[in-house]
């Protein structure tokens, strides 16, 4: 579940990073003039999404599934440490268990010789697991141009939410507008408006007169 969201969240920053290398190339386009009149916009998109996630660090494999060695390659790198204890567990288990033939030696010295040896083998496993790690950090995960071609998509609907969304704020806000118009417009023809001024003054009228009020009982209290 955190993976999907966190693919989710990826794919909205990468519709947002489209949209604003959409419009940088409307600006160069318009600059230079380039006739670009063969394709639409969606196409556009579509191609700047399909750019976004070829450079996302990964490499797409063409086909709708995976190989087995690709999937051991992407499970190596999402899990070092489980796969280091699935090889080193068995590992110093096997050296353990090939001295207790050794009938010569203690049972303190079969440990020590297991130690050291199950050290060193899964040093040696960190090291080469670890290799291997970083090289697939670097040169990204393998995914299925389908999977690609699904993150594309994912992407185009969060696009097209993002326009409806907006699309339905500034239906709103135009609706509020029309209805503060309309209303102000029955104020004016009923001459409310004016009624509501005249009210208004008197209201201040009335707020300073009690202001200046206790200032005079003051004063004749002095007297």
């Amino acid at each position: 579940m955190h993976q999907m969201a966190h693919e989710a969240e990826q794919n909205r920053g990468i519709a947002a990073w489209a949209e604003e290398e959409y419009a940088k190339n409307q600006k160069q386009q318009e600059v230079h003039k380039i006739d670009t009149s063969t394709l639409t916009t969606e196409e556009r998109l579509t191609e700047l999404y399909k750019q976004s996630v070829a450079n996302s660090g990964v490499r797409i494999i063409p086909g709708d599934r995976l190989g087995l060695h690709h999937q051991i390659a992407n499970y190596w790198q999402e899990n070092p440490f489980k796969i280091l204890a699935l090889l080193g567990v068995p590992t110093v288990a096997w050296i353990f268990y090939g001295r207790t033939g050794q009938a010569h030696l203690q049972t303190q010295m079969k440990v020590m010789h297991t130690r050291v040896m199950g050290q060193f083998s899964v040093i040696t496993m960190l090291l080469g697991l670890m290799g291997f790690k970083e090289y697939m950090d670097r040169n990204g995960k393998f995914i299925t141009e389908a999977d690609a071609d699904a993150r594309v998509a994912e992407m185009g609907r969060v696009r097209q939410e993002l326009l409806q969304r907006l699309q339905r704020e500034q239906e709103a806000q135009a609706a509020k507008d029309l209805e503060l118009q309309v209303a102000h417009a029955k104020d004016v023809a009923t001459g409310n408006v004016h009624s509501k001024k005249k009210q208004h003054g008197k209201k201040a009228e009335r707020n300073t007169a009690a202001t200046k009020t206790p200032t005079t009982m003051e004063q004749k209290v002095g007297v």
